[in-house]
Formats: structure tokens, sequence, C-alpha cells
């Protein structure tokens, strides 16, 4: 390449003897890689075949052209600063660079070498697909670096796919596990197993890829500070193209989270579940994406509906919706999935597995996505319906006080007219007797008296505030006893039947009061069957729970009567108890029959139960208090002759008329009479000197004081005194539950004379026997 050279401009060749610098050349021609020889002032000496085709000029119109003209895409550049460099170092210094050249579309690879004669020698290869590749590994490397998932990848063994050790892992894994390349770099990933490992899931994993399979399975590895990590694991095999299995990929995402998760789901899924079957409600839970309902197993102990804790349609619901709340409460539900509502109520007809119906209250809370989309319901159905009937019967019971009141009072103002028209009546008919005419008209007047006097008792009884008189009844003699009258009042076309259960208890009851309320029942029964039937009286022994709503526990004598009539429907049941009801003809009933029964049974501390259906009859049972003290009394008759007598009374009525009819009376029964209009007028009285030997008083009086409170005034002046109530509505005077107190008498209103003499000698008798006693 110096002096002594021949060249052959046609071949672009330098010639030489020497066989080592043709042998030298044919190499160069032969080289896969561009070869070029630069010399010290950067002029191109030399250019192989490989470098004419890169650059796609004949190499002579290259040989002697400075470096830097030819290829300007480097001038300036740290391609050129590199290149003088080596040039400048001298033997030995080399350097590798790339660049892209956009003449020809391609990038080259240059490695530079200085020459002895202060140029450099360039080795020239067009990198680029090496370096699209390069390219494209360097991205998959960041990206599979910046995953979440961790990528580890390990060697493949022969055999034992547990011991190849790691040659790569990712940031994932280190961030996730604590732990280094450097740390695990040829190690087995089973370093990481711990106490909750499934082994048998790794030994599945194993066998599977030594079949030369993917898997993928669930596993709890530990991290470098010993915590437990969740993994979500798939493994493969990396197969170099001769099939033979290299390497290992194993991809893990962490579920850690999931798993607590779906450990706190399960958790809440078993104490719900737990919940549903300890609760007395009926708990449901609804899938609105499957129209799936999970009903809990109140649905089997409340409504008798057996599902086995398997998900029913939302269908299996509404068809036991009562068919008259069904559309309500559907358009109801649907309205609040529909909406943006996160709670929905109602309450309606349930249909219980046999048939009856229940009252119920259904709540649930609507559940929805992030796109306000209504997903889930999840609620509870309770069962109101004997808190429906207890509301129900307190509203009636509230009612029916009202009424009550208002009664009583009516029926106290009519007792004194009353007592003035039967009082008169009956002396008109005993000083008539001798006209016949005049004597019929008396007789009628006292009879019309009787009734209306009859009919302001059933008012009181109703109201609960007659004086009852309670003793301890032997109730099926009672009922035996009055058979006769039953039948004639029942007539031919009725049969009467009176069943009685052995061992009987006596009840503890008014047995005037009970025979007046069998006989009203008996009578509104025959009225039932207008073409004739069966009335049955079932006396039997019943003891009432807790539960029983309308009463308290206890033993009761049960007297049931039932008829074969045409019965009452609903709406008459819920109103037979209210006076002046009745379902009668004008001028048929007076309506104050079960009220009167009613009244009279509760105020005994019993109750009443009414079983209708229209068509098929009626059953009234009314529950008696037992007597506990078996001693059976005796009615006692009250004389046939008139008892008169002498003592001076004192008595005490705030209404005129009454009370010019009634000191009459007495001072026609021999009894001297000192009357006063008020109970102070009355004490005034009694402060004088001369003696009252019995007390004769109103109980319901006008001015502050009643009879009672006068009563104890008197006896503060006369502690001995004898005192006698009467009373249209006597319960200021009544004890515990309208039982007379101990040792109290009472004449009530309206009454005959007999019975005025009566009670005038019994008061005055048992006072003496005390006394002497």
């Amino acid at each position: 390449m110096g002096s002594g050279q021949d060249n052959d401009a046609g071949s672009g060749v330098v010639h030489r003897d020497d066989a080592l610098t043709t042998q030298l050349l044919a190499s160069l021609e032969s080289m896969a890689d561009g070869y070029m020889l630069i010399d010290g002032d950067w002029r191109i000496l030399y250019v192989n075949r490989v470098v004419e085709a890169q650059m796609q000029r004949p190499r002579t119109s290259l040989h002697g052209k400075n470096l830097w003209e030819e290829i300007d895409v480097v001038k300036g550049t740290f391609v050129e600063d590199e290149l003088r460099r080596v040039a400048r170092e001298g033997a030995g210094a080399a350097t590798l660079v790339e660049f892209d050249y956009p003449a020809l579309g391609i990038r080259i690879g240059v490695r530079a070498f200085a020459t002895e004669t202060g140029g450099v020698a360039l080795y020239i290869a067009d990198v680029t697909e090496a370096y699209a590749l390069q390219q494209r590994m360097r991205l998959l490397q960041g990206a599979v670096s910046r995953l979440e998932d961790m990528i580890v990848i390990t060697e493949a063994a022969a055999s034992d796919v547990a011991t190849p050790g790691i040659v790569f892992v990712n940031e994932a894994f280190e961030r996730l596990t604590g732990y280094t390349f450097e740390e695990v770099k040829g190690r087995t990933p089973q370093f990481m197993r711990g106490p909750e490992t499934d082994v048998a899931q790794v030994e599945r994993m194993r066998q599977a890829l030594s079949l030369g399979h993917a898997v993928r399975g669930e596993l709890i590895f530990y991290t470098k500070a010993g915590e437990k990590l969740w993994v979500d694991m798939q493994m493969a095999p990396f197969r170099a193209p001769t099939g033979k299995a290299t390497h290992i990929v194993i991809v893990s995402r962490e579920i850690s989270a999931r798993k607590r998760a779906e450990a706190e789901l399960k958790e809440s899924t078993e104490r719900f579940r737990i919940v549903a079957q300890a609760t007395v409600d009926v708990v449901w839970d609804w899938d609105l994406k499957t129209d799936m309902i999970w009903w809990g197993d109140g649905m089997r102990v409340r409504f008798g509906y057996r599902y086995d804790d398997k998900p029913q349609i939302g269908e299996s619901w509404v068809q036991h919706i009562h068919p008259d709340d069904s559309d309500r409460v559907v358009t109801g539900i649907h309205a609040a999935i529909d909406g943006v509502s996160e709670k929905w109520s109602d309450e309606y007809r349930f249909v219980r597995a046999d048939g009856s119906i229940a009252q119920v209250v259904d709540s649930g809370y609507v559940i929805r996505d992030e796109g306000g989309i209504a997903v889930r319901m999840v609620g509870s159905m309770v069962d109101v319906t004997e808190q429906r009937e207890l509301e129900a019967q307190l509203r009636q019971s509230q009612r029916l006080e009202a009424v009550g009141q208002l009664t009583g009072g009516v029926a106290h103002d009519f007792n004194n007219l009353l007592t003035v028209i039967l009082s008169n009546a009956e002396l008109l008919e005993t000083r008539l007797a001798h006209d016949e005419q005049m004597h019929a008209l008396a007789e009628m007047t006292r009879i019309a008296a009787e009734r209306g006097a009859e009919l302001t008792s059933r008012l009181l009884a109703f109201s609960r505030r007659q004086a009852l008189d309670p003793k301890p009844s032997n109730i099926e003699a009672l009922a035996r006893g009055m058979e006769g009258l039953l039948r004639r009042a029942l007539g031919e076309q009725i049969e009467l039947r009176i069943e009685a259960a052995e061992d009987l208890w006596d009840a503890l009851i008014d047995p005037l009061q009970l025979e007046s309320a069998i006989l009203n029942l008996c009578i509104n029964a025959r009225d039932a069957m207008p073409d004739g039937g069966t009335v049955s009286i079932e006396l039997a022994n019943v003891c009432l729970g807790a539960d029983v709503a309308g009463g308290e526990r206890g033993e009761y004598v049960m007297v049931c009567v039932a008829d074969t009539g045409t019965g009452m429907d609903e709406a008459t049941i819920a109103r037979a108890f209210e006076p002046f009801f009745t379902t009668k003809e004008i001028g048929k009933g007076s309506g104050l029959g079960l009220s009167m029964v009613y009244g009279f049974v509760t105020q005994s501390k019993g109750r009443v139960e009414i079983d209708s259906r229209l068509g098929e009859g009626t059953r009234i049972k009314l529950y008696l208090p037992r007597a506990k003290d078996a001693r059976q009394a005796q009615r006692e008759e009250a004389p046939e002759d008139v008892v008169i007598g002498n003592e001076r009374i004192l008595l005490v009525e705030d209404d005129d008329l009454v009370r010019v009819q009634v000191a009459a009376e007495l001072r026609e029964l021999g009894y001297r009479v000192v009357t006063a209009r008020n109970g102070p007028e009355a004490l005034q009285l009694l402060r004088e000197k001369e003696p009252f030997d019995l007390l004769f008083t109103d109980v319901v009086m006008p001015g502050g004081m009643n009879g009672r409170q006068l009563a104890e005034a008197a006896r503060a002046i006369l502690p001995t005194l004898p005192v006698l109530y009467t009373s249209g509505n006597p319960d200021i005077v009544l004890g515990e539950e309208g039982r007379l107190a101990s040792g109290v008498h009472l004449l009530r209103k309206p009454y005959r004379q007999r019975a005025l003499a009566a009670k005038l000698r019994e008061a005055l008798i048992n006072h003496r026997s005390q006394n002497e006693a």
C-alpha cells in the first residue's frame, strides 16, 4: 500500500506479488462484515465487496476520498470523536459505535482498531435487525419489570422441576416478596414455602409440569418478612426450537386482598346465615341479577314453606302474596328497585303453606353498583298477625269502654226515673185492686218499668258497672237447672244438648248474671236458626297459657254455647259486642244481649271468644274464673211478705222525685224518716242529739261528696251506724273488678217495695249481729 505498488484501476484492488498479501486480500473479500481501511489523513484506502454493497457504490468511487466527506452523517458526532480518539491513541486502541444511516435506511455498527501507520481499520456490519431485536427485548424487559404480576424464570430440569434455580425475577417479585434478585438467584422457588402452603397442590402442579403441561393453582408462599402471600400461579415450560424445555416461566398474581375479602365474605355470609336462623323474622337475600331469592329458616318455621337453604326464583315469593295485595306490593318493590330508593317496606297479607292468611311487614334494603343499578336486596319479613289482632282487640275494647261510660251514665239517670215510676205503679196496683180496669193499667205500668229496669241492667252489665255478687257456683247444676226454661224459650224446632266434663270445677261467678247470660246466648242462637237446628251447651275445664291473647293465664270453666245457624261474617263479629248493634229486624231485638254478656264476663275476670262462619253456625265461649273455694253458695230467696220496722232512718238522695217517693215508701213500711239532699246536709243532721238507726244514701251525688265519702264521715260521728247504699250506677262502692266490698249493703235501682224492705232488715240485722259478736 506504499511505493512499489501497481494499481489496477479497473479492479480497484492493489496488486502485490507477495503471496501473503494475496491471501489477506482474499480473506477480506470473503468476510461477512464490511471492511474499510483509512490512513492517517482520513482517506479511504480500501473497502471490500461488503462495504461496496452496503454503500451501494462502486469501490473505485470511494478509494482516496475523505471519510468525513463520503460518510458525512457521522461528521461532528460522537462517532467522529471516537474514531479520531482511536487514531490518536495509536496501536491497541479500539472502539465500538453504532449509528443510523438514513440515506441507506439502515443502522450500522462499526468496530474500529488503530493501525501501525496512524490510520484505523473499520469493521462495518448492518445491525438494523439486531438493533430492532435489541430494542424489542429492552422494551419487553422494561414491561416485564413493571408488571404488577410477579415473573420468575427458572432453569428446566430433565426430571425434577422442584430443583432448578432461578435465573430471572422482575421488580414486582422483589417488591412483593422483599427478596432481591441476587438473594434468590440460583435458588429453587420452593424455598418460599411455609406451614400453610398446600403441599398437595404443589405436587399436583409439579406432576403436570413433568408431563410438559402448563398448570395453574392458588398457593400460599411466605415473604422475606415471614408474612403470608397468597398467589394465583401459572407455570409453563419454555421450549427451544428443538422442542426441548429449557426454562420454566412462572407468572404469579398476588391475591392476598382477594383471599381476605373471600374469607371475610364467607365469615359474613355464615354470620348472616346464623342470624337468619336465630331470628324470629324471615330473613331473605334477593340477587336481582339472577332473580334468585334465598330464604332463612324462618320461612319454614313461620309459614311452613321448606326451601332447604336453596335459592328460589322471585316468583316463589310473589305467588304466596294474597291476590288482593299482589299487584300493589309488586309495583311498590319494583318502583324502589328501578328508582333511587335505598329502602322499601310494605305490609300485606301472605298465604301460609296450610292456606291460612298471615299479616306481614316486609322491609328490604336495596344494594346498588357504582352506576346506581340495583343488584341485590336484603331484608326481613315479620309476622305481625298476632300484633294486629291484639291492636284490633284493643281498639274494640277502647270503643266498647267509651260506649260503656256513656251507657253507664244514661243508666244511672234512667234508674232514678224508673225508681219513681216503679214505686208508684206498685202502690197504685195495690190500692186499685178493687178496680179491675185501673188495676190493669197500673200493672201494665209496673211491667213496663220492670222491662226498663232490665234494659238498664244490661247497659250496666255492658259497661261493667253493675254490682256483682260472685259465689263459688256449680256450673253444671246451674245449666241443668235452666234446662226447662231454655227448652221453652227455644221452642220445639230446636234441639238442646247439655254436655259437661267430669270433675267440672266450680266457677267464681254471680249465678244470677250467668243465668241471664246463658239465656241471652240461647235466644240469639234460636233467632239464628229460623228453620230449626241444634243448640249445644258444653262445659269444660280449661287452662289458658300466658301467650293467649285477650286474657290472663290461669284456670277457667268454659261455657260454650254453639248453634247450627246462619253464622256471622267478619264485619258482624267485629261489632257483635257493641250495645244496640243487632242484625235482627227492627223491634225484634235491643242489641244488648251480647254486650251484656261481654260486660258481665269481663267484669268477672273472664273472657269471651266468638268463632263463627257464614252457613256453618256460631260458637261463643265464656271463660269463667275457677273458684278456689269449692263451697257452693245457696241462693237466698227473698221473703214473700213485706217486712216492716220502726227504726229512725236518715235518707240522703239528691233527686227530688226519688227522695220524696222513697221517703213515702219508708214511712209506709213503718220507719221514721229524715231526709237530706246531699252529704254536707246529712252530716249536719247526724250531729244532732237524736241518733239514727241507719243511713240510707244514694251513691252518686253532687256537692263534692259521694255516698261512700258520706258513710266514712258519718261513722266518724256514729261509729256503729249501719249504711245501706242505693244507686243506678254503683261503681263508687264496688270493690275489685266490680264486686261489692266486704260488709257493703247495696240496693240496686230501680227496686220494688218488697226488695227495699228486705234490704233494710238485712242491713239492720247484720249490724246487730256484728255488734253482739
